[in-house]
């Protein structure tokens, strides 16, 4: 083969460009610490290097990003949820002190004043929020949970449950015609304001979600209907034929079931509904029916019960946080302007309240970090202390008559005929005898609420402790996760990364080749065949 200088000179200058091309990749290694520039320089790193690049992106998203949100947003729920148990760790407090002999009534009306103030506390906290979301409301992060300012006449028609175990045993005091006493109209009311027709009344009864329900009978139809339908037997297993009825004065309801509920009562069988306070009263053998109501396997049946609220106050809880309900709302786009929305149809047909928000937290890893109104907010907690409250004002009025017949007693330039002053001791002696049981009434009630209260205590803890092993979850993947960033970036480091003492030492070996090649090749290309000739 025959090496022409020409042919000489182009070798020369390839391996020299070829160095050249080896110095400046050492450079440009030394330059961004990196191995390859780009992937055609070593296919096998690059591609591994997408893969781990992806893997530190995603645990940095979980790590710095989704775990933090979710440690906030359980941060701010357990928060919420520690005020409210504080309040009604104070409630129970509260009823212990009320149940008391040491207090006088004075002093127990004043307890019932701070049980109404610590209920709104605990509404209100179940208004907290997590950057503009509701954070006890379910899926239904942009909605209240009460109604707040938004409260305003919109039906709902309510579904709940019930079972035997939701019926109460409840004492109602008759003070009959007492309250209307005046100082001019009291002769008139002798004979009826006897201490004969001051009662206490057993009854039974379970409670609705809500107070001043629609009180027309076409707005119960819902109600009449359900209660109609819950086929009750008696123990021998005959169907009880029970007309529900609806009763607008809650007193007569109460008089009528004790009544009811006596021995050889006409009418054993009495079930009605009264709106106003958003009661089912019931006699002994309805009770009892209700008990006798069991599955198959011995547990009690659940009663569903409809009933429909339109009107609505701003402390009052969203019942589509709560219960299975239907509501018309405005809809342009249907014929006619409106469509019924249904809420929690999945509660009603599984009895299970499910809607969890997840964050993801790891690779295929989810962590729940909401809470439910109902574990927390039960709406039964306002509705005992407006129950107590209202026993507390009856006992005020009470008291008040109390003091106005014991001034009139006293007043003899006034009322000081015979005639008078028995008729103001007899409606006294009344008077005295309602506030004796008034009294003990509010008092058992205390004693009374204390269960009831600890019982909400005890519901709040249990969500409480849930938060806390969320908590404990989520601390343990944060450190796993951190234990993962840090491996993934070594591997990373060591995928990617030059080994910037190696490289300069191969650069610098590259140098003098560079320069030796340039001497080399500037000596052979200076001799050519023309000297010879």
């Amino acid at each position: 083969m025959r090496i022409t200088n020409k042919v000489m000179q182009n070798n020369s200058l390839r391996n020299v460009n070829n160095n050249k091309v080896l110095q400046d990749k050492l450079n440009t290694q030394i330059a961004t610490g990196k191995k390859v520039d780009k992937p055609s320089d070593d296919p096998v790193v690059a591609i591994r290097s997408l893969r781990l690049r992806s893997d530190v992106s995603q645990i940095d998203q979980y790590l710095n990003k989704n775990i933090e949100d979710a440690s906030s947003w359980l941060q701010l729920t357990e928060s919420s949820a520690k005020q409210t148990i504080a309040a009604v760790t104070n409630m129970i407090e509260q009823c212990e002190t009320g149940a008391s002999d040491q207090y006088t009534v004075k002093d127990k009306l004043i307890m019932v004043d701070s049980l109404r103030e610590l209920k709104n506390e605990v509404y209100r906290t179940g208004d907290a929020d997590y950057a503009g979301r509701y954070i006890f409301t379910g899926y239904r992060t942009n909605t209240s949970l009460s109604f707040g300012n938004e409260a305003k006449n919109q039906k709902y028609t309510i579904s709940q449950s019930f079972s035997f175990e939701d019926l109460e045993t409840m004492t109602y005091v008759d003070t009959g015609n007492l309250m209307d006493i005046t100082k001019a109209n009291f002769e008139s009311h002798t004979g009826d304001v006897v201490e004969n027709n001051m009662k206490s009344m057993t009854y039974y009864r379970f409670r609705l979600g809500y107070d001043d329900l629609d009180s027309t009978m076409s707005g119960q139809a819902e109600l009449i209907a359900s209660l109609r339908n819950l086929n009750l037997k008696d123990a021998s297993g005959n169907p009880l034929a029970i007309s529900p009825r609806l009763e607008t004065d809650s007193g007569a309801a109460y008089t009528a079931a004790a009544a009811a509920s006596e021995p050889g009562s006409a009418n054993p069988l009495y079930l009605a509904v009264i709106p106003s306070t958003g009661e089912v009263v019931m006699s002994k053998e309805v009770y009892d029916a209700i008990n006798n109501a069991k599955n198959a396997d011995g547990t009690h049946q659940t009663l569903y019960v409809d009933y429909n609220k339109t009107k609505w106050q701003n402390s009052d809880l969203r019942p589509e946080h709560y219960y299975y309900c239907r509501t018309v709302v405005p809809d342009s786009s249907v014929p006619g302007g409106q469509k019924t929305v249904e809420y929690n149809k999945e509660y009603r047909d599984t009895g299970v309240w499910n809607q969890p928000i997840e964050y993801k937290v790891g690779f295929n890893q989810s962590v729940q970090v909401n809470s439910y109104a109902a574990d927390i907010y039960a709406t039964a907690i306002g509705r005992d202390i407006d129950e107590i409250t209202d026993l507390a004002d009856k006992l005020t009025g009470v008291l008040d008559q109390v003091d106005m017949l014991k001034s009139m007693k006293e007043d003899t330039v006034n009322y000081g005929s015979q005639a008078q002053q028995a008729a103001i001791d007899t409606e006294l002696d009344a008077a005295s005898k309602a506030q004796t049981y008034l009294t003990d009434l509010l008092q058992r009630t205390f004693s009374k609420y204390i269960t009831k209260m600890q019982g909400y205590l005890d519901t709040a803890n249990e969500s409480i402790t849930e938060m806390g092993n969320r908590g404990k979850q989520l601390d343990l993947i944060k450190n796993r996760l951190s234990d993962q960033q840090t491996t993934f970036k070594e591997l990373q480091s060591d995928n990617e990364d030059a080994d910037i003492t190696e490289v300069a030492v191969q650069l610098s070996s590259a140098q003098v080749s560079y320069e030796a090649a340039l001497m080399a090749t500037s000596k052979m290309i200076q001799t050519t065949l023309l000297n010879y000739l």
